[in-house]
């Protein structure tokens, strides 16, 4: 059922608003507001955060899962989880996902500071929880929120609005990373230099997304330079605390969104049989 595809017709702009069009907004902020309890630990805001994000992904992943397939039943296919067009999603994601790459680390090349690969348990945990990360970010922003902003209003407002929406995100946990210098935490910094560039990149990988009509091309739009960027001495791939501990927990979250993703498709079958 998954892969028959629930066809949106193109259209720029539209005006057919659904009372569903509220409910990816009202996850984020309800999400959001939990992230903001780290802010209540101060320096202990990091490790309180180790395990909020990850929590919050899951959010990201289960809550629209449920909603697409028990309260519109219809397939993932709706949000781009489907075999079609993948062909297209790989020409025009993988492409831009070299070129963003090459940008994210071009400058640190320069400077003589290349990707280097942490030791074999480390790298799991690291790619492990990238992928899970990305797959939440790509699955509500790209996936249910542009998807059912299309259907209502259009393409032009499911681009706009997930990119609008996707660059607020940074401000949430905003300021609660201790080990970035005050210049680059300030609120302008993140006016001036971090919403416009969030913004665009949002507005990028809608577009791809919607276009294609497949999560495959934003997420490998955003792979490389992610796992390039996190790979130069002192990325997030060299940071990983506890690797052991981080490595069963993603595969545990991960394997909750399995069985939910199993069992309602498993629903939806028995529901068409009986029709």
């Amino acid at each position: 059922m998954d892969d028959q595809v629930f066809k949106i017709p193109f259209r720029v702009f539209r005006w057919n608003p659904r009372w569903g069009d509220l409910a990816p907004l009202g996850l984020w902020i309800a999400l959001s507001g939990v992230l903001q309890f780290a802010r209540l630990a101060g320096p202990s805001a990091p490790v309180i955060l180790e395990w909020l994000k990850p929590l919050a992904d899951l959010g990201f992943l289960i809550a629209p899962l449920l909603f697409v397939r028990l309260i519109e039943k219809r397939g993932l296919s709706f949000i781009g989880i489907t075999r079609r067009h993948i062909w297209w999603a790989v020409a025009i994601g993988l492409p831009l996902g070299l070129l963003a790459g090459w940008f994210a680390v071009s400058r640190s090349f320069a400077l003589g500071e290349f990707p280097l690969l942490p030791d074999p348990l480390q790298g799991t945990a690291y790619f492990l929880g990238a992928l899970y990360h990305l797959a939440a970010v790509e699955f509500f922003y790209r996936g249910w929120l542009a998807s059912r902003l299309e259907r209502s209003y259009g393409f032009i407002a499911a681009v706009l609005g997930s990119a609008l929406l996707y660059a607020f995100s940074p401000l949430v946990l905003w300021g609660t990373d201790l080990t970035v210098p005050a210049a680059f935490s300030s609120i302008g910094f993140y006016w001036s230099s971090v919403f416009p560039f969030t913004f665009f990149v949002g507005i990028l990988l809608a577009g791809v997304a919607r276009l294609t009509r497949n999560l495959l091309a934003p997420i490998l739009v955003m792979l490389p330079q992610m796992i390039l960027g996190d790979l130069l001495p002192g990325g997030l791939a060299h940071r990983i605390g506890h690797p052991e501990s981080k490595i069963l927990g993603t595969l545990a979250l991960a394997g909750i969104v399995a069985v939910i993703a199993w069992l309602t498709r498993r629903r939806q079958a028995k529901k068409q049989s009986t029709t």
